[in-house]
């Protein structure tokens, strides 16, 4: 079963990669919350990271994974940084505390945790969504409202609209707008939410979409066996990530809310389908690859048991006993319900807030 998922996640990768090619985000970093971790690092606004403890990175995607991946250990964590004048340096993140490790590698925990953030092309202080029932909505505004000041204070980008809402939690805001050739003003009530352990004020709406420039992109097209090519590689990296940070969450170096079950699987295929085909078949192929990777765990129920007994067997020279081979079982099947306990915990811990 484990062989029939990788090689399934190693198809869909090659067809991914044959027809879409890779696309790769560059690194470079926005605005640096100076009180930070990475603020304190000296890491700046238009920096480029372009390896991280000496191995190369090329996308905001490495980056994520390769700092999870750095933060799951007790070891120091070096940035090699690209600034905008072109002259490179080295930027070591502090980390001391095994907790404060520990607590970064908690859902959505990396970047806001570290103060880190990914350039992101000036956003216009319009309402691309307003969310139905949400206190804007409520309030009257509408998608293509420009919103020209909260509370009083001027406002030009999207950023700046987000962050006076969310300074003001449970409380009610004055936003003026523009819409069409009109200004006017409304009062909305705010909602006070957590977000990464910290109340903020939210009014349901996002901003347009906006496009990265072409200077941040990098498409490759592959041929078919460069494509087959670089979805074994890719694979193979995905799996034995998952295989390093599963082994640091049994020794406690990784938080076990990473364990999902299937409501938040559910989630996020609703999610990936929602931002179209391709963020579809990419969850499938994680998704794929963490059933194989977790079938090939060392529990007798599983094929990674079956491989154990047998290895044994073949270490000792005669079949295992049966009364052990029950026990072992039985130990397994309770195993397997801890861990889908753990996971449905996680579960309705995210879906209650």
């Amino acid at each position: 079963m484990s062989r029939t998922k990788s090689i399934f996640a190693v198809l869909l990768l090659t067809g991914i990669y044959l027809v879409s090619g890779i696309t790769l985000v560059r690194p470079l970093l926005g605005n640096i919350e100076p009180n930070s971790i990475a603020g304190r690092a000296g890491l700046k606004a238009e920096d480029e990271i372009i390896a991280i403890n000496s191995r190369p990175v090329n996308s905001q995607r490495d980056i994520v994974l390769d700092l999870l991946d750095a933060i799951s250990t007790s070891a120091p964590i070096t940035l090699s940084v690209r600034a905008a004048d072109g002259s490179p340096r080295t930027a070591t993140l502090d980390i001391p505390k095994a907790a404060e490790r520990r607590r970064l590698t908690e859902p959505a925990a990396l970047m806001n945790g570290l103060g880190l953030r990914f350039y992101e092309p000036p956003i216009p202080a319009v309402l691309g969504v307003v969310e139905p029932n949400g206190p804007a909505a409520s309030a009257g505004l509408q998608a293509g409202d420009q919103i020209v000041a909260v509370n009083g204070e001027p406002v030009h980008d999207f950023l700046g609209l987000q962050s006076r809402v969310q300074a003001h939690p449970g409380e009610s805001v004055l936003i003026r707008y523009r819409r069409g050739q009109t200004e006017s003003g409304v009062r909305v009530p705010t909602l006070a939410e957590t977000v990464n352990g910290k109340t903020v004020g939210r009014i349901h709406v996002s901003p347009p979409v906006t496009p990265l420039p072409a200077s941040m992109l990098r498409h490759i097209s592959l041929s078919l066996p460069a494509a087959f090519a670089h979805a074994n590689i890719e694979a193979w990296d995905m799996t034995a990530l998952q295989a390093r940070l599963f082994w640091r969450m049994l020794i406690g170096q990784v938080s076990i809310k990473n364990l999902s079950g299937p409501l938040s699987i559910a989630q996020y295929a609703g999610d990936s389908a929602a931002l179209g085909l391709s963020s579809f078949l990419q969850f499938l192929v994680i998704v794929s690859l963490a059933l194989g990777f977790m079938n090939l765990l060392p529990i007798p129920i599983l094929d990674g048991g079956q491989i154990l007994f047998q290895a044994i067997e073949w270490l000792k020279g005669s079949p295992l006993s049966e009364r052990f081979q029950t026990i072992s079982q039985q130990l397994g099947v309770a195993l397997l319900i801890v861990l889908m306990g753990v996971a449905l915990f996680n579960d309705l811990t995210r879906q209650l807030g």
